[in-house]
């Protein structure tokens, strides 16, 4: 990315999404009043949400993560009652992780304080600009090939 000063607007549409990646990433790794659980374990329990009960091993492949730091989210997770251990069927030896009712409720709080935020954000957008925006991000997700 290229240097940019302040006030002044990124020139390409790279420079401003990656402005937009930072803004939002900052605003959502920041803890909000009331928030159940630390940004990054709500990231597991979304992916656990989105993709079904899986493999510790699984979660930190498909987070892009250490497994040393899965495990230790998974930990305080599953101390808390927000994501169970079930026996791996296919492997006695193993464990399946799997959203708890409780995580569900805990995961749902959270992304409810967050879409809240982006929602006051775009209050004074006109409703086709807000649909416009939604097919853009749903077409930019697509073509970064991360669906959840």
């Amino acid at each position: 990315m290229q240097t940019e000063e302040v006030g002044v607007a990124p020139s390409t549409a790279e420079d401003a999404l990656l402005r937009l990646v930072m803004a939002v990433g900052r605003r959502f790794r920041t803890r909000a009043d009331g928030d159940d659980v630390d940004p990054s374990q709500a990231a597991l329990l979304y992916k656990l949400k989105y993709h079904g009960a899986m493999r510790l091993g699984d979660i930190a492949e498909a987070m892009k993560l250490d497994a040393s730091t899965v495990s230790r989210h998974v930990q305080q997770l599953g101390d808390r009652g927000l994501i169970q251990r079930q026996p791996d069927p296919q492997d006695g030896r193993a464990s399946i992780i799997a959203l708890t009712a409780d995580g569900l409720v805990s995961l749902k709080k959270t992304i409810d304080q967050r879409r809240s935020f982006i929602s006051a954000s775009l209050s004074e957008w006109s409703d086709v600009d807000r649909e416009r925006l939604r097919t853009d991000l749903i077409r930019l997700t697509e073509s970064l090939g991360d669906p959840a």
